[in-house]
C-alpha cells in the first residue's frame, strides 16, 4: 500500500469538483438523526446523480457494489462510499461528542488507496460551538490542520451543521478549492 499518485486534473478531479458542488447543496440539517441516517441519505443522493460523475459510484447501501477497504493496524477500514475503486473516498462523520480526530485519522488511512478523500463532518446541535468557532475563525489550529490536509494530502474536509443556522452563518465550511493547481 502507498499513497496514490494524484494530480488535480482529469476525470477524478472533475468528479471531485462535482462532488464539491453536491456536498455544498445537500441539506444535511434536515436529513438525519444519527450517522447511519446521514450516510444512507447522502449515498442515495449520490446514487441518483451517478450520471453526473465520470467514475462508478460505489456505496455500502448498493448491494451490487463493494466499497474497497484498507488494511492497516491489523484491521480493515472502509470508507462510506467511493467514486471508483481508487478514485475518491467519501467518509461522513456525525460529531456528537468525539469524532473529529477519528475522522482525520480515517481520512489519512483512506488516502493510502484513494487519490482524493472527502471528509464530511456533520456537527450535532450539542457540539454547535465547534461550528460557530470555525465560522467565526476562532479555531485557528483546527483550520490550519484541515487546510494542510487539503493542500498537501488531498484530504478535503467539509464541516456542516445538523441544525438550523441563524441568517448570515455559512451553511458549509469547506477546505476544498475547486480550481486546477
Amino acid at each position: 500500500m502507498s499513497f496514490e499518485a494524484t494530480r488535480r486534473h482529469g476525470r477524478f478531479w472533475d468528479d471531485a469538483k462535482e462532488l464539491h458542488k453536491m456536498i455544498h447543496n445537500y441539506p444535511f440539517n434536515t436529513t438525519g438523526k444519527n450517522e447511519r441516517d446521514f450516510e444512507n441519505g447522502f449515498a442515495s443522493a449520490l446514487m441518483t446523480r451517478r450520471d453526473s460523475f465520470n467514475c462508478q459510484v460505489i456505496t455500502q447501501i448498493d448491494k451490487a457494489t463493494t466499497v474497497k477497504s484498507i488494511y492497516c493496524f491489523g484491521k480493515k477500514h472502509r470508507p462510506d462510499m467511493t467514486l471508483d475503486e481508487n478514485g475518491i473516498a467519501i467518509e461522513l462523520k456525525f460529531v456528537t461528542y468525539a469524532g473529529l480526530k477519528d475522522a482525520i485519522g480515517q481520512g489519512y488511512l483512506y488516502r493510502l488507496r484513494y487519490r482524493f478523500v472527502f471528509l464530511v463532518l456533520i456537527i450535532s446541535e450539542e457540539r454547535k460551538k465547534i461550528y460557530q468557532d470555525l465560522d467565526n475563525e476562532q479555531e485557528k489550529d483546527l483550520e490550519s490542520t484541515l487546510q494542510h490536509l487539503a493542500d498537501n494530502m488531498n484530504i478535503f474536509t467539509y464541516v456542516v451543521p445538523a441544525f438550523n443556522l441563524k441568517p448570515g452563518v455559512k451553511k458549509c465550511i469547506s477546505f476544498f478549492e475547486p480550481v486546477n493547481v
